[in-house]
């Protein structure tokens, strides 16, 4: 009878556990939003990201005269890239759901593509297709 009920037990803790690996995702965010917000952090207010209620924005990168920020809302959801020109009409953002491999692709008035991806993704294709890699997470149209 012992061996019965211990066999039962052991089953529901493996089932339990192959079980909360399928409900949901382990995905926590991006590495780089680990750390604390700044004053730095704080992005263009006119770009009107209210509506996507992120949770974290902070500044990762700067060049070219551009500075681009991660923002994140509640469990990993959205993702949004936020690009800050110095002439203001050319700041852009955009935001994802996705939460793997190439996750978004943006570009704004001036016409240089930005693009968002998952932490570790592997982009020597991209970096091979022209993009320039100014962060983990964020590859651009350098020229």
């Amino acid at each position: 009878m012992k061996n019965k009920s211990l066999a039962f037990i052991v089953a529901m803790v493996v089932s339990g556990l192959l079980l909360s690996g399928c409900t949901g995702t382990n995905y926590t965010g991006f590495k780089a939003l680990e750390r604390e917000a700044t004053e730095a952090d704080t992005p263009p207010k006119d770009l009107n990201l209210e509506q996507f209620e992120l949770e974290k924005v902070l500044l990762v990168a700067e060049t070219n005269g551009k500075k681009y920020y991660l923002g994140q809302g509640k469990q990993g959801h959205p993702s949004c890239l936020i690009v800050e020109a110095a002439e203001p009409y050319f700041s852009h953002s955009g935001c994802t759901d996705s939460i793997q491999g190439e996750m978004l692709r943006i570009s704004g008035p001036d016409q240089k593509s930005a693009v968002l991806v998952a932490d570790r993704y592997d982009t020597k294709e991209l970096e091979s297709s022209g993009l320039t890699k100014i962060h983990p997470n964020i590859l651009v149209v350098a020229n």
